[in-house]
């Protein structure tokens, strides 16, 4: 019996030291994915702006892990020039078939809403506009409207499509226009996903404040893909020191989206 004790006593001191060293070589396994993140979370993002015809290129070292823009080289002093006040500085940005993943960004920069939704018209063919609610309702203005149709518009909390906002985003649509997120997701935006069949153009407009207003930035995909996707907003609106300074992640507040 005594013998069967100190027998049974071994077993239990092995089985914990293995369990030990598993809870050990799991723990350093994680800090060792810890370690290669942070090492592969600084991402060198390439823009090339054309301002009205002016072009000029900024690549900014951008650390993932905290938002922040480490470092910026290129053309620094046309972007200071153009970018740096505040108050007189671009308030629009549209990308033409953006490639996901792709760290090559070109980014064509308006000083206002007009001037992009004019460019947008000849870039987009057969681009339908904003559409009138037949009913006698407010069409355009600070109100919503939907049309039917095969488009998706996704919206995410998070970056890489994390976080799913079930009540901002929209399913089916020709047309829609959400005059404000609401409450439980206003400046809440980090990544979206658009869907479309492969024989329909697709746009989607987000504005920094209700009612269309503010900045706003434009992604439009024409006829061929099925879809696109925006896997971090900050690598399209990052800021560097003048640009908005602010990247407009968590800056949006309400939308519009075709699919045509």
């Amino acid at each position: 019996m005594k013998k069967q004790n100190i027998l049974w006593m071994a077993v239990m001191f092995l089985t914990i030291f293995i369990s030990c060293q598993n809870e050990e070589v799991v723990e350093n396994e994680a800090k060792g994915k810890e370690t290669e993140l942070a090492r592969e979370s600084a991402v060198v993002i390439n823009h090339t702006y054309d301002y009205y015809g002016k072009e000029f290129k900024v690549s900014y070292v951008y650390d993932e892990e905290t938002g922040e823009v480490l470092k910026a080289d290129g053309d620094v002093n046309m972007a200071q020039e153009i970018f740096g006040d505040e108050e007189r500085a671009p308030k629009s940005l549209f990308l033409n078939n953006p490639e996901e993943g792709s760290t090559d960004i070109r980014i064509n920069v308006f000083d206002n809403g007009e001037d992009l939704q004019e460019y947008a018209s000849k870039v987009a063919e057969e681009f339908p506009g904003d559409q009138v609610a037949t009913e006698g309702k407010a069409s355009k203005g600070c109100s919503d409207y939907d049309i039917y149709g095969s488009g998706n518009f996704y919206f995410y909390k998070h970056i890489y499509y994390n976080t799913y906002m079930s009540g901002m985003s929209r399913t089916n649509r020709y047309y829609y226009r959400d005059y404000w997120v609401g409450s439980g997701y206003n400046d809440q935006l980090s990544s979206l996903i658009v869907k479309k069949p492969w024989n329909r153009r697709a746009l989607v407009y987000l504005y920094q404040h209700s009612c269309y207003g503010g900045k706003v930035i434009g992604f439009y995909q024409s006829t061929g893909p099925s879809g696109f996707g925006i896997a971090n907003l900050k690598w399209y609106t990052m800021s560097g020191w003048w640009f908005w300074r602010k990247s407009w992640n968590d800056q949006v507040s309400s939308t519009k989206g075709w699919a045509w």
